[in-house]
């Protein structure tokens, strides 16, 4: 599968003749963009290059990359010929001699583009989605995160600027929050952070999904220029002269936005007790302790059928013993033991819902793990992980693996997010970034599985009593309720939430 992005061509052309003044004096900067081989990155690559920047531009494909190189040559006002890097960003490997090319090649780094996007469609019942989802998480995501976090000292030397580019669903949701995080993180450092948010822009990612021409993918494209109210969808160079300004010494106040570069698209179409829930199967993760126990222990009173998880089994069995004070006689909560990181586990804990109970009718993604990492720490990409397997991929592994049985019961999706994926948080970078991540992913499953009759939200809750206090910093009850009570002066109901 390719990267998909803008087709070089008709919106660099606007470059080359000299249609758009240099604004912005990049002279001296040096500036390295991923997905820069063709469209949105090889704009942004030679209108830098005609300001005076010295460019490090990536892609898979070299001849399209030394046509860029050519590109910003001829608009250099010195002549500065880019530097082409062949890689994959999905290899941290060629991650790492991507930075190492750019220091090695100008001794240090004031702009990093994280521009690089793959995207095609496929439903999440389609067998290989799972693959497909690690594919463009690793496309999208992961190679943002993993060259911002290799990058945070060069661009602290430079009191540099980070651009992210976001526009597919789930992977630039998670981007967004990723972009809202570092920017208080890394803004005491002197490094700006801001993401950008295109909305159809000419590329060439209908010749690479759908194997179309290039001028038929101009005429799929111009079929959304009805949706705009500027009559037209947008060009490379449009998204290049907003990371232009972005990345300037005049947009030096800007810092954590989300930009908007849409033509008016999204301004033109804006658009307990008592509940019986006898016979239905309930499969709560997460629901040995807190919210996901309150939540097995209420449905258990509402005459549910509950299958529960987690690592601890003493803990388990506790709420097991909760749930069957409410349950008829003879039944009884099902407990299984599972790591939620584990495919197999998590194979397991489905297998043994419907083996006990031949169906399922709601699934109740709750589980969740928290801990402070800033981006500058060692450990980073291993807390960033752990964290995107425990809170996002087990969710959408389970839901791949029970849409059948939910489109049999008509049943019901729950995704436990948290305000936190509309909030930044110092040092809280990965867990925003999930939970971010999770609220587009119900958006999208939303529709693509309410024909199927099966509903899907998520609920985001604020600062909640649980024992993750105990679990992520090794305190006592007694202390971890102190540290939420002190929360609750920033709730105007004067507290905090319980779990029921």
């Amino acid at each position: 599968m390719q990267e998909h992005k803008v087709s070089s061509g008709t919106d660099n052309k606007c470059i080359r003749k000299g249609n758009y003044t240099n604004l912005y004096d990049f002279t001296g900067r040096v500036a390295m963009i991923t997905g820069s081989s063709s469209g949105i990155g090889a704009a942004t690559a030679i209108l830098l290059a005609k300001m005076g920047a010295q460019v490090v531009i990536t892609g898979r494909n070299i001849n399209k990359l030394e046509n860029v190189v050519k590109q910003c040559t001829e608009v250099s006002p010195t002549g500065l010929k880019a530097v082409p890097v062949v890689a994959d960003v999905t290899k941290e490997a060629d991650l790492d001699r991507l930075l190492a090319t750019t220091v090695q090649s100008f001794g240090k780094l004031d702009i990093l583009v994280n521009n690089v996007g793959y995207w095609q469609l496929c439903p999440i019942t389609s067998d290989n989605y799972i693959q497909h989802f690690s594919h463009i998480m690793s496309t999208n995501l992961l190679s943002a995160v993993y060259l911002t976090h290799k990058s945070v000292d060069y661009l602290t030397k430079t009191k540099g600027s980070g651009l992210n580019m976001s526009a597919y669903a789930m992977t630039k949701s998670a981007l967004d929050m990723f972009t809202k995080c570092l920017a208080v993180e890394l803004g005491p450092k002197g490094i700006r952070v801001n993401s950008l948010n295109p909305g159809a822009v000419y590329t060439d990612a209908m010749q690479n999904s759908f194997g179309v021409t290039e001028a038929e993918g101009r005429d799929l494209f111009d079929k959304f220029a009805a949706d705009y109210p500027v009559g037209r969808v947008g060009e490379g160079v449009d998204v290049a002269n907003a990371v232009a300004y972005l990345a300037s010494n005049e947009g030096s106040f800007i810092n954590g936005t989300n930009f908007v570069i849409d033509g008016g698209h999204i301004a033109a179409n804006i658009n307990v007790k008592g509940y019986d829930f006898t016979g239905r199967v309930a499969l709560i993760t997460g629901s040995s302790s807190g919210i996901g126990a309150a939540t097995a222990i209420l449905l258990a009173k509402m005459g549910a059928q509950v299958v529960i998880t987690g690592r601890n089994v003493n803990k388990l069995e506790n709420v097991v013993k909760q749930c069957a004070v409410f349950l008829p006689t003879g039944l009884k909560a099902v407990p299984v033991v599972a790591d939620v990181t584990k495919e197999a586990d998590l194979d397991r804990l489905l297998a043994t819902t419907i083996q006990s109970f031949g169906k399922l009718d709601i699934l109740v993604n709750n589980v969740g793990y928290w801990q402070l990492c800033p981006i500058t720490g060692d450990n980073y990409m291993q807390h960033y992980s752990h964290i995107m397997s425990t809170n996002l991929s087990s969710a959408v592994y389970l839901i791949h693996k029970s849409v059948d049985y939910l489109a049999k019961t008509k049943g019901s999706v729950i995704n436990m997010s948290s305000v936190f994926s509309k909030l930044g948080g110092l040092n809280m970078s990965a867990y925003a970034m999930t939970k971010s991540a999770l609220d587009m992913f119900t958006k999208c499953l939303a529709v693509e599985l309410g024909p199927k009759g099966i509903r899907v939200n998520s609920l985001n809750p604020g600062a909640v009593y649980t024992d993750v206090m105990q679990n992520s910093f090794g305190v006592t009850e007694a202390e971890g309720r102190d540290l939420f009570d002190k929360f609750a002066a920033d709730y105007p109901v004067g507290r905090v939430g319980e779990g029921v």
